[in-house]
């Protein structure tokens, strides 16, 4: 599932958006609408959203530079300037003029041939890989680890950011950050005990160490958000 954020001054205009155009392209959830972008930078790393479609007239691309240092998200700017068309590698300018089948059409080329698979769904991917079970907590708040770590890993020093991490998962998750440190631990001890020959040789490749080693909480977090930002 992609997560899109909405940047419109009308709210009108974000609530035909979606009524006439994300409701025609799967794997889209609306996390939110902004008016602009002050709103925009407060909701952005609460959702770590991976599109970001806006109406208004503004700086998108050096806005998420100056605020959000490594993360990327992809952006579609309906535009009312004139003869406004172009798509680069992260970016898709539709002219507003342009029907909404003909906007909604643009949109699903630019998500399926720029994003693909969300980072999210590739986290999952390679969790499942090591072996980890999403019916424990703790795979689910190292996913919700990684996934933060992906947006912020240029923002701090390592150990501050994972000591940061820690905080804003259990903060997502409604909990304390030793808790979330506990259950991450614990998932990778069930992980190491319930290995199969393929995904521990997967382990030991991806990690480069040896049996019966078994990756650290930070070396699972640093490496996998890592691997997700050089894709």
């Amino acid at each position: 599932m992609l997560k899109v954020l909405i940047i419109s001054k009308q709210t009108e205009t974000a609530k035909k958006i979606i009524n006439n155009i994300l409701i025609s392209l799967d794997n889209l959830k609306v996390m939110g609408i902004a008016n602009n972008l002050e709103e925009a930078k407060e909701l952005i790393p609460k959702f770590t959203v991976d599109l970001i479609i806006t109406t208004n007239n503004i700086n998108l691309e050096n806005f998420i530079k100056e605020n959000f240092f490594s993360y990327k998200p992809k952006l579609v700017i309906i535009s009312n300037l004139k003869n406004s068309e172009s798509t680069s590698r992260n970016t898709l300018i539709v002219n507003h003029n342009l029907s909404f089948s003909e906007i909604s059409k643009k949109i699903s080329i630019f998500i399926n041939t720029k994003i693909g698979k969300s980072k999210k769904e590739k986290a999952i991917n390679l969790l499942k890989k090591f072996g980890f079970d999403f019916k424990l907590s703790g795979t689910n708040y190292l996913l919700d680890a990684i996934m933060f770590n992906v947006s912020y890993n240029e923002s701090f020093g390592f150990e501050k950011l994972v000591k940061d991490t820690y905080a804003e998962v259990a903060k997502m998750n409604n909990t304390r950050s030793d808790l979330v440190k506990w259950a991450i631990t614990r998932s990778i001890n069930y992980m190491h005990s319930r290995h199969t020959k393929e995904s521990y040789i997967f382990v030991e490749e991806f990690f480069n160490i040896k049996y019966p080693e078994r990756p650290t909480p930070k070396t699972i977090i640093n490496l996998v958000s890592n691997t997700l930002n050089l894709n």
